[in-house]
C-alpha cells in the first residue's frame, strides 16, 4: 500500500472515530431539545397542508412523522459524529424538503461547537463544490440559480459552522483560564505550606536553642554533683549518670532539629536567645525609627508565647522598613490576666515606596508563616492597613496554651475548589444577567405592541363616522355647520387609496363606519367640502363594502 492509501486509510479512522463517550442523561435531554425545536419547521408545513396549501413537500402526517423520525436519528448521529450528521442532514433537505433547511443550519453549528478537526469538514465543502461543478456541467441552463444557491449555502452551512467554531475556541480559551487560575491557586496553597512548614521547622530551631540550654544546665549541675566528696558513691554514681543522659538528650535534640532545618538555608544573623528590647535596639542601631512600649510585666511569659512575639516583631520591623522605609514605627508588648498582646504598627512613609511587582519575592508569605507561628502557640494574628500605615497585632491567651492537635490547617485556608466556586458565581451571575435581558426584552416588546395596538385602536375609533350620522349629513350644508358632527380625526388610509377628480379638486376628508378592529368589516366615508359648504359625499371601495355617491 502506497502513502497515498495509508493517508486514506487514516483519515477514514479518524472520520469513523466518534467523538464522545457513552451518552448520559443530560445529553440525551439537551438532544431531546434540540431535536424538538428543529421539529417546528416541518409542525408549520403540516398546518401548511391542513390549511390547503399546495406548496408544501410533506402530504400528509405519516410523512411529518417519517421527516421527524429521520431528523431524530440524525441528531443522535450528530454527538459521536457530527459531520456525517450534517451531511445527512443537507442530503434530506435537498432531497425531501426544505423544512429540513433549519436542522442544517442547526447542525453545522453543532459540527463547528463539537468537531474540533477543521479538515474534514474543508473536505466536504470542496466534495459539495465538486458536486455542484458537476450538476452545472450537466445542466448549463441552471446556472442563473447559482446566486442564490451561493447564499443559501453560505448562511445555513458556512455561517452556522463558523459561529459554532467560535464558540467551541471561545469556551476553551475560558477553560483554559480557569485552569490557569486553579493551578495558581494550587501553587500559592503550596507556597503557604512550605512557608508554615518552614516557619514549624524554625519554631523547632528555637525549641532546640531553649531546651539545649536547659539541657546543658542540667548537664553542669549533675556533673558538679558528681564531683562532690561530701555525698555518697551512689548519689554521684547517679549523678554520672544523669549527665550522660541529659548530654545524650542535647545531642539528640540537635540532630533531630538539624533534619528539620532547610538545606542550604541561611545562617541565623540574630543573636541566640535575644529577647525583643535586644531586637528592637538592634533595629534602633541600624537606623530604624522605633519606639518600644510596655504594659504589664513580660517576664515569666511562656516560651512559646515568648519566642512568638519575637518573631512578630521581627516580621513587623522587616516589612516596615521594606515597604514604609523612614517611617516611624511603635511596638507595643502587653500583658493582662487574660492575654498578652505583642502589636507592630507603622504610620505613612515619609517617602513613597517602591512599588513591588507580583513576581518579586516574598509574595505574603512571612505574614503566613507568621500567621502558623502565632498559631502553634495558641494566639491569633491581626492584620490591617490603619492611619495610612499598618498594624499586626498578635493576640495569645494568658496561659499560653498551644494549639491543639486537630488544629492542623488554619480556618482561614482558602478551599480546595476556590476557582471553580469562582467560575461557578460568574456562570450563575451570566444566567441571571441573560434571564433579566431577555425578560426586559420581552416586556419592551410587549409594552410596544401595547402601545401599537391601543394607538391604532383610538386612531380607528377617533375616525369613525357612524352610518346614520352620514346619512343625516345634507349636500350643501355650511361646512362649519358639518364639522361640528364629524370625528375629531380622518380615516388616512383611505386617502393615499383615492386618486380621483373630487380629491383633486375639493377639500375631501375621509371616515370609516365602524372601530372594529382589527379586522373588522367597515365602509370608507368621503366628504368633499367647496366654496364653505359640502359639494358632495360618497362612499367608497374598503373591504367593509363599497356603495354610491352623491
Amino acid at each position: 500500500m502506497g502513502l497515498r492509501g495509508v493517508a486514506a486509510t487514516r483519515a477514514a479512522r479518524e472520520l469513523l472515530r466518534p467523538l464522545s463517550g457513552r451518552p448520559t442523561l443530560r445529553t440525551a435531554g439537551a438532544d431531546l431539545l434540540i431535536w424538538a425545536a428543529l421539529c417546528l419547521p416541518l409542525l408549520l408545513e403540516l398546518a401548511a397542508v391542513a390549511g390547503g396549501s399546495s406548496a408544501a413537500a410533506l402530504e400528509s402526517p405519516a410523512a411529518a412523522a417519517a421527516a421527524s423520525t429521520a431528523l431524530a436519528a440524525v441528531v443522535a448521529l450528530s454527538r459521536p459524529y457530527p459531520l456525517a450528521a450534517a451531511v445527512l442532514a443537507i442530503t434530506l433537505s435537498e432531497t425531501w424538503t426544505t423544512s429540513f433547511t433549519f436542522a442544517v443550519a442547526g447542525l453545522c453549528y453543532l459540527l463547528g461547537r463539537r468537531d474540533p478537526r477543521a479538515w474534514p469538514a474543508g473536505a466536504a465543502v470542496l466534495v459539495g463544490i465538486a458536486a455542484l461543478a458537476t450538476w452545472l456541467a450537466m445542466a448549463p441552463h441552471l446556472l442563473i440559480g447559482v446566486p442564490g444557491m451561493v447564499i443559501t449555502y453560505v448562511f445555513t452551512i458556512v455561517l452556522p459552522w463558523m459561529v459554532g467554531s467560535y464558540r467551541r475556541l471561545r469556551e476553551n480559551l475560558d477553560e483554559a483560564g480557569w485552569e490557569r487560575a486553579r493551578r495558581l491557586e494550587r501553587e500559592q496553597r503550596i507556597a503557604q505550606d512550605e512557608a508554615r512548614l518552614r516557619e514549624r521547622s524554625r519554631i523547632a530551631q528555637d525549641m532546640h536553642d531553649s531546651l539545649g540550654h536547659e539541657l546543658s544546665l542540667i548537664a553542669l549541675r549533675a556533673g558538679a554533683l558528681e564531683l562532690a566528696s561530701d555525698i555518697p558513691e551512689r548519689h554521684r554514681t547517679s549523678a554520672a549518670e544523669l549527665r550522660e543522659s541529659a548530654t545524650t538528650a542535647t545531642e539528640r535534640l540537635r540532630e533531630i532539629v538539624g533534619v528539620l532545618r532547610e538545606s542550604g538555608g541561611d545562617a541565623p544573623t540574630e543573636p541566640a536567645g535575644e529577647g525583643i528590647a535586644e531586637l528592637v535596639e538592634r533595629a534602633r542601631g541600624s537606623g530604624v525609627d522605633v519606639a518600644l512600649e510596655r504594659s504589664g510585666i513580660w517576664e515569666g511569659v511562656a516560651p512559646m508565647v515568648d519566642r512568638a512575639a519575637h518573631r512578630v516583631v521581627q516580621e513587623g520591623l522587616t516589612n516596615a522598613t521594606k515597604h514604609a522605609p523612614g517611617a516611624p514605627v511603635r511596638v507595643r508588648l502587653e500583658r493582662s490576666a487574660e492575654e498578652v498582646v505583642a502589636t507592630v504598627a507603622n504610620r505613612t512613609p515619609r517617602e513613597p515606596a517602591v512599588p513591588r511587582s507580583a513576581d518579586s519575592p516574598g509574595g505574603g508569605r512571612g505574614l503566613v508563616g507568621l500567621a502558623e507561628r502565632v498559631r502553634l502557640a495558641g494566639g491569633t494574628l491581626e492584620t490591617d492597613e490603619r492611619d495610612g500605615g499598618f498594624e499586626v497585632v498578635a493576640r495569645f491567651p494568658a496561659e499560653g496554651r498551644p494549639a491543639a492537635a486537630s488544629d492542623e490547617t488554619p480556618p482561614d485556608e482558602p478551599g480546595p475548589a476556590a476557582a471553580d466556586d469562582h467560575r461557578r458565581a460568574a456562570r450563575r451571575s451570566l444566567r441571571r444577567r441573560t434571564a433579566a435581558m431577555v425578560a426586559a426584552g420581552a416586556v419592551l416588546v410587549a409594552v410596544g405592541v401595547a402601545f401599537a395596538v391601543g394607538s391604532t385602536y383610538l386612531r380607528m375609533a377617533s375616525a369613525t363616522l357612524e352610518p346614520a350620522d352620514y346619512e343625516a349629513l345634507p349636500v350643501g350644508a355650511p361646512t362649519g355647520q358639518v364639522e361640528q358632527r364629524l370625528p375629531v380625526q380622518q380615516y388616512a388610509p383611505a386617502a393615499g387609496a383615492d386618486s380621483s377628480a373630487a380629491a383633486e379638486r375639493y377639500d375631501c376628508r375621509y371616515y370609516r363606519s365602524d372601530e372594529d378592529f382589527p379586522n373588522g368589516e367597515y365602509t370608507a366615508y368621503r366628504l368633499c367640502f367647496g366654496g364653505g359648504e359640502l359639494v358632495s359625499k360618497d362612499v367608497l371601495d374598503a373591504p367593509g363594502g363599497t356603495g354610491t355617491g352623491e
